[in-house]
């Protein structure tokens, strides 16, 4: 019994560790705390389900012991453990198929997931701020404003012009980052565990990832609802913007398989994710892309040029 929990009491203790890193106040402490869910995921995708309840019951129990108040332990459940245990939960769902092979819950449905629960988590947002000075954007705009009150002074109105703005995508552009920072994570410890051969499912081909027709519609109403203006449009296009995660990766891998017969291939993908890096926009492209993956299968097309080819 000891020996079954000392893995995961481990791996929460450093999820632990990593997630209380953010209380050193420097910004390389706090990159540390986005990889508090690797140690969990691991253990989740070498173990099971319940070790990764176990890991992160123990880094919520000493989360809890060395920062008073519910903050942080609020935090670290909510970014960190819940997601990753929905994460684990699906990825080790299989079932055999007719021709007595293994298939594995789909990869695409999973970032879906992860998606509505991003939603989920920006309307509970919505309601609790909704009584406050101007509802979860206004706490949005008040909170950035403290943040650059130390800095030079500038154009007050072009400044407060900036933070609207800034405040108007907030929501969508900090789900895409938690969303980011659990694919990092999950793929990082597939890869880990791959190569030490402790992965109880094998590792994915990101490129052929798909994912259902459905949450196209909910991109659809949040976009919709944007051109309404006010709060409705607020909650419409941040809605819109969460929904569009799982089609911008499916975007990616549309381009990574098209381009596979590229004779600069490298170089154009290195200069697609430097200007993803470098701007918002692009991303807005490539999710459409995703979009129209659904219907034009533009990734199968590539395949069938390409295999024509060689049997030419």
């Amino acid at each position: 019994m000891r020996n079954a929990l000392l893995i995961p009491a481990s791996a929460g203790s450093v999820s632990a560790i990593l997630h209380l890193s953010v209380t050193l106040g420097s910004p390389g402490a706090f990159m540390l705390a986005y990889f508090a869910q690797l140690p969990l995921v691991a253990i989740g995708l070498a173990l099971g389900l319940m070790p990764a309840a176990v890991a992160a019951a123990f880094a919520a129990i000493l989360i809890a012991l060395f920062s008073p108040g519910v903050g942080a332990l609020s935090l670290f459940i909510i970014t960190s453990a819940l997601p990753i245990l929905m994460v684990v939960y699906f990825a080790l769902q299989n079932q055999i198929d007719d021709e007595g092979n293994t298939a594995w819950y789909p990869v695409g449905r999973i970032l879906v997931w992860l998606s509505m629960l991003g939603i989920g988590a920006f309307v509970v947002a919505h309601v609790i701020f909704m009584q406050g000075d101007g509802g979860i954007r206004g706490t949005i705009e008040a909170y950035l404003k403290s943040v650059i009150a130390g800095f030079a002074q500038a154009d007050q109105a072009a400044m407060d012009a900036m933070l609207a703005t800034i405040a108007k995508i907030f929501p969508g552009i900090a789900a895409a980052s938690w969303i980011l920072m659990n694919i990092i994570n999950c793929v990082m410890a597939q890869r880990f565990l791959a190569a030490a051969d402790k992965n109880i499912r094998p590792k994915p081909v990101y490129s052929d990832i798909e994912i259902p027709r459905w949450p196209a519609g909910v991109v659809v109403l949040g976009g919709v609802l944007a051109f309404f203006g006010g709060e409705p449009g607020f909650f419409g296009f941040n809605i819109m913007l969460i929904a569009s995660i799982p089609f911008f990766f499916i975007g990616l891998a549309v381009l990574h398989s098209i381009s596979a017969a590229w004779p600069g291939r490298a170089l154009a993908l290195a200069g697609v994710y430097l200007l993803l890096i470098l701007a918002l926009w692009p991303a807005a492209f490539v999710a459409l892309l995703g979009v129209l993956e659904l219907w034009l299968r533009l990734r199968d097309r590539a395949k069938a040029r390409r295999t024509n080819k060689g049997n030419k």
